[in-house]
């Protein structure tokens, strides 16, 4: 009986601290990232060079079809293991739950085909 609840209590503090602990340190790297390219700007401002938009959109969040690639990656990476893990909750019995999981699933597809069709500037600029 005690080693079931200490398999509970591990399984229950990785389901729920895992998502958190990957949530935290996406933002801790991203923030990271954006500190970096203020120095450099600084940096820049302080030599006296020019900082024209071009440098400025060179330094900014990625966009276009491989920020879109990258976000339907990490979208079907969560959605996919989410749902199989949803769908074999109660031993298969209530499998409507695994349909929760498909919302992130269904999130990387559009992000997928956003990436695929979404973006035709050179056609129309």
């Amino acid at each position: 009986m005690e080693g079931g609840i200490v398999i509970g209590f591990v399984a229950v503090l990785l389901s729920l601290g895992g998502p958190i602990l990957a949530f935290y340190l996406f933002l801790h790297f991203a923030n990271k990232n954006k500190a970096k390219k203020m120095d450099t700007l600084v940096k820049l401002i302080e030599h006296g060079a020019e900082v024209d938009p071009e440098l400025l959109k060179m330094l900014d969040e990625p966009s276009g079809p491989k920020a879109d690639l990258r976000k339907g990656v990490v979208w079907l990476a969560i959605g996919i293991p989410l749902t199989v893990a949803l769908f074999f909750v109660n031993g298969g019995e209530e499998w409507e739950v695994g349909l929760f999981g498909l919302i992130p699933v269904f999130i990387g597809i559009a992000y997928l085909i956003v990436m695929k069709y979404g973006h035709d500037e050179s056609k129309t600029g």
